[in-house]
């Protein structure tokens, strides 16, 4: 089943080409096995992606690891974040590594995995990177709830309030709505990602209280009527390919 399912994932990763679109790869594994799981990602993974990207197959991998906020939490998510290349065809087979090779992978990545998901992103908004450039260490991701009346005038808010990226602090921002998951059952609809070069930025972002002026509270006030942050992760870039 587990094979099925890993075959699956990667079916829907590799094969879905729009253009504008990443897809979200969220895999669990348990805290004993962390270690082992990065080494082997970034020594077999890694390497296939950037064989891909230099096929012309793929334009960006990302491997990131999302801080923990449970305490004892007994597992660590790690999210992988792949844009194809929406002129190619499809994934071509490896010439750096053997079918044996990659199997082995396979059953040891399997071993490990405790459980995974794909969101389907389409990106409707980015200021300071591109698919195609290296990320920086550090981002915020913040799982918007939003009326589905209120999707146009939400999507016209954040293009508008993303521009000032930089005066908030920002290396990069970006902004996606969800495509896999489609009506109100769902807790989020769209995601906003803060881009920052450190931790420390982040806390420092979080640690200022700012006296608001009339102009910026009724700002505010009208975000807050638009949409809800359903949760927010904080995620360490472990590894990058382009």
């Amino acid at each position: 089943m587990k094979k099925i399912l890993y075959i699956f994932l990667l079916s829907v990763i590799f094969n879905y080409t729009y253009s504008q679109t990443a897809y979200m790869h969220y895999v669990t594994v348990k805290n004993s096995d962390v270690n082992e799981h990065i080494e082997a990602e970034k020594r077999v993974h890694s390497r296939l992606h950037k064989e891909q990207i230099d096929k012309g197959n793929k334009t960006g991998w990302d491997m990131w690891r999302i801080s923990s906020n449970s305490y004892g939490e007994p597992t660590t998510t790690f999210l992988y974040v792949h844009f194809n290349n929406p002129d190619a065809n499809n994934e071509t087979p490896s010439s750096i590594f053997s079918a044996h090779e990659i199997e082995t992978h396979r059953k040891g990545y399997q071993s490990r995995v405790v459980k995974e998901g794909v969101l389907v992103l389409g990106v409707k908004a980015s200021y300071g990177i591109k698919p195609g450039d290296m990320p920086p260490k550090n981002l915020v991701i913040n799982y918007m709830n939003v009326d589905f009346l209120k999707n146009y005038e939400y999507e016209q808010m954040e293009k508008n309030a993303g521009k000032s990226y930089r005066q908030n602090g920002r290396a990069a921002w970006g902004f996606g709505k969800i495509l896999n998951r489609f009506g109100s059952s769902h807790n989020a609809q769209y995601l906003t990602f803060d881009f920052y070069n450190s931790m420390d930025e982040i806390m420092n972002a979080r640690m200022a209280t700012n006296k608001l002026s009339k102009n910026q509270m009724a700002t505010f006030k009208k975000y807050e009527s638009l949409r809800t942050i359903h949760n927010t992760h904080i995620l360490t870039l472990i590894a990058a390919e382009r």
